[in-house]
């Protein structure tokens, strides 16, 4: 199982109990050290892990994520793509198209990139699982994080 983002907070937390129903884990993030120390945790507990660092925005960075995991363990069953960047709060009205761009770049392509490296392979190997973690802020909303005014929101939300 690959975790991107599991060198800390939910990432962490699911490397960790994929790990405890047996799975062996690909600890990564940018910061080699923090998945180092996940590893640690997931093997002092019993389970099978290694970290690789890993920046989402770097296509070369995820295919050697790939490869590492695929050279170790043969293959990868399961991908969670959990790593993600905010460089902006605020209304997107006022976003400046950099930070759009490197949201983006980050959070869908990024995704795009992975699940194209690694579905052909799951695919050869006869299935797996992929799961995308979100905001449920795209679900749900933000008026913080809105364009609009509270009297458009309300009244469509009336509507």
């Amino acid at each position: 199982a690959v975790v991107t983002g599991s060198s800390r907070g939910i990432g962490e937390a699911i490397a960790i109990r994929l790990a405890e129903h047996g799975a062996k884990v690909v600890v990564t993030s940018r910061k080699l050290d923090a998945c180092e120390e996940v590893v640690k945790q997931i093997e002092a507990n019993g389970g099978e892990a290694f970290a690789h660092a890993c920046n989402i925005g770097r296509k070369e960075d995820l295919q050697a994520l790939v490869d590492a995991t695929v050279q170790k363990w043969g293959g990868i069953d399961i991908l969670v793509c959990n790593a993600a960047v905010n460089v902006y709060f605020g209304p997107s009205i006022n976003m400046p198209d950099d930070a759009y761009d490197k949201i983006m770049n980050s959070n869908v392509r990024s995704n795009f990139w992975l699940c194209n490296m690694v579905l052909p392979q799951m695919a050869e190997r006869g299935g797996g699982s992929i799961i995308l973690i979100s905001s449920v802020t795209g679900l749900v909303g933000d008026r913080s994080r809105s364009n609009l005014s509270k009297n458009v929101l309300t009244l469509s939300r009336s509507a």
